[in-house]
């Protein structure tokens, strides 16, 4: 593997000598980077999925998950100190197996799959930080509005604007901001913290209430309980004498005592939870290792931007800073999980989550953040607001994460020629802009559209859009292809023995086998674990199993059309006398 100036055809292989890419980054840059990539809001999100397996333990899973990450993190490691260029996985895959397994896995896992995420990431905001905010303000009506079609459609718009924003700024200048939005974002959990240590539980669920009538009028709104997974009979019959169902099986409030928080733990003592977050069945706690990696499977999601990061190609520097991505979070993520069943209860907590997911919500039908909750403890509004606001940063500072790693899979394919060469253009300051509106931020915007039902309706005979069921295909297009990059580590002594032997990675094994190899393989085992659960989901907690048809077509649908793209690349590159193969045979120029 070679030369930035040999031809075939008598053109040369890459666009031009140089990618044109600025190493803004240090390596803490690539640190904090991971740490907004493993995000404590993306963790409050997954941590809300464990209402759909109710026997596991939460902080087991978390645990063991983490320890897998750690391989995830070595193999990554690994691959950017060998070959540290821009596109990550897309040109390890190329370079490792074949242009096309390389282009068409990496494709799906970096560019297409990435649209999806930006409704997720919208929700994510919205129920997290706008709603109580306005529910706080008294803007009652643009919470409700952010609830229907429209105001759906305008929060995707809203962090697409950001998004975009983000990147185009430069990664000098984002890497700047994501530093003060780490340190005041987690100063503001650090305050929420404090709060929930000093306070009883009677106080909590006091606060809580007060909270209910000040800013959602304390109703205990209806909902249908026919769906769910409550267990209804003891619902029914609860000694308190507070709640109870009519004849349809709607979730209604009796006597004069009922409150909010006594509804939540209504709901949460029926979900059939274990009472605490370290207590659960083994296979509960294994079936909730594919949701945890919903937040945990991205120490790595800056590997494709590692040809702009100082130091790439140091091997320990590297797992360093995404260790410490890593750790930090998780560390702060288990003593909350500690607190909140301390001082909460774990069913109570739970409980704000499973009357969320099916639509019995005490709460306007909110789903109600921890960083609102906790937020309560302070009786005063505008400290509320701050506190919740300053929390935020941390979700805020993430949103250009959703375009940024993608631009350079596709600035990357391009600069190979499988893409058009506009997509590997970029600006005096290394941003790839073409990548960045064309192929990402306007099919965005028609995902968007098609998540929220307007104004494009495209929806169920339910009345659901259908992109809303497969939402979690977001996570399993991007496994597939951390599998794909653990197998490649795992051959890359055999497949790439140049890379191999000139890079600084240890070369100590057992029986000619690499420790490398042999940890690549574990991760890819995992890997595939997960898989295999996406697909065969037992249980429906996942949604995007075999039985989601919906998901099934979309998931051909996307590697269906990276294929197309490789093969109509092949046929004009080929009558342009160039092999794609031929390229994929070097190394790309920095």
């Amino acid at each position: 593997m070679a030369t930035d100036t040999a031809k075939t055809g008598g053109q040369t292989l890459f666009v031009r000598k140089a990618s044109g890419l600025v190493k803004g980054w240090s390596s803490t840059d690539g640190f904090r980077y991971s740490f907004f990539s493993v995000n404590l809001f993306l963790a409050i999100w997954s941590m809300a999925y464990a209402c759909f397996i109710t026997d596991g333990s939460l902080f087991w899973s978390i645990v063991i998950t983490a320890a897998f990450m750690v391989a995830e993190i070595v193999v990554y490691a690994g691959l950017i100190s060998a070959m540290p260029r821009a596109g990550g996985d897309y040109v390890w895959l190329t370079r490792i197996f074949h242009s096309s397994i390389g282009f068409i896995v990496a494709a799906v896992g970096w560019w297409f799959i990435l649209w999806l995420w930006t409704p997720i990431y919208a929700d994510m905001g919205v129920q997290t930080t706008v709603k109580p905010i306005f529910r706080i303000l008294g803007f009652n009506s643009g919470a409700d509005f952010l609830s229907k079609p429209a105001g759906i459609f305008v929060a995707v718009l809203v962090v697409i604007a950001i998004a975009s924003i983000l990147v185009a700024i430069g990664m000098k200048t984002y890497a700047k901001m994501q530093k003060y939005f780490m340190y005041i974002g987690l100063a503001a959990f650090l305050v929420l913290g404090i709060l929930l240590v000093f306070s009883s539980s009677q106080n909590f669920k006091e606060k809580f209430n007060d909270a209910a009538v000040k800013y959602y009028g304390d109703t205990a709104q209806g909902g249908s309980l026919q769906e769910s997974k409550l267990d209804l009979t003891k619902y029914k019959t609860d000694e308190s004498g507070l709640f109870a169902t009519d004849a349809d099986g709607n979730y209604i409030a009796e006597g004069e005592h009922a409150s909010a928080w006594d509804a939540i733990q209504a709901v949460g003592s029926g979900t059939g939870m274990p009472t605490s977050a370290f207590t659960g069945t083994l296979k509960g706690t294994l079936w909730l290792i594919p949701l945890m990696l919903f937040w945990m499977g991205w120490p790595n999601w800056g590997a494709t931007l590692y040809g702009e990061v100082r130091g790439a190609k140091d091997f320990r520097k590297n797992i360093y800073q995404m260790m410490g991505g890593l750790f930090l979070p998780t560390a702060i993520v288990l003593i909350f999980l500690f607190l909140m069943n301390w001082k909460v209860g774990y069913q109570s907590w739970l409980g704000t989550y499973a009357s969320y997911w099916w639509g019995i919500s005490p709460l306007g039908g909110d789903s109600i953040s921890p960083t609102a909750m906790l937020s309560f403890l302070v009786p005063n509004s505008a400290i509320q607001v701050i506190l919740i606001g300053a929390c935020s940063l941390i979700l805020f500072g993430w949103f250009g994460t959703l375009f940024l790693s993608s631009t350079r899979m596709i600035f990357a394919a391009a600069f190979d020629r499988i893409l058009p060469e506009w997509a590997a253009k970029v600006s005096s300051n290394g941003v790839p802009y073409n990548a960045l509106l064309i192929c990402m931020t306007i099919p965005s915007i028609i995902v968007g559209s098609l998540y929220a039902g307007w104004p494009i309706n495209w929806t169920n005979v339910d009345g659901t859009t259908w992109i809303k069921e497969i939402s979690y295909d977001a996570t399993l297009g991007i496994v597939i292809m951390f599998f794909f990059c653990g197998l490649a580590f795992m051959i890359m002594k055999w497949r790439a023995s140049g890379v191999w032997e000139n890079s600084a990675l240890p070369k100590s094994g057992i029986a000619s086998i690499p420790w490398m190899s042999i940890l690549a393989a574990i991760y890819a085992a995992f890997m595939g674990w997960n898989i295999f659960m996406f697909i065969w989901d037992p249980d429906g907690a996942y949604a995007v199993g075999y039985k989601n048809t919906a998901s099934f077509i979309f998931m051909i649908s996307l590697y269906g059309i990276a294929a197309v793209i490789w093969i109509i690349s092949y046929f004009v590159r080929k009558r342009q006398g160039m092999e794609l193969e031929a390229v994929a045979r070097e190394i790309p120029v920095e």
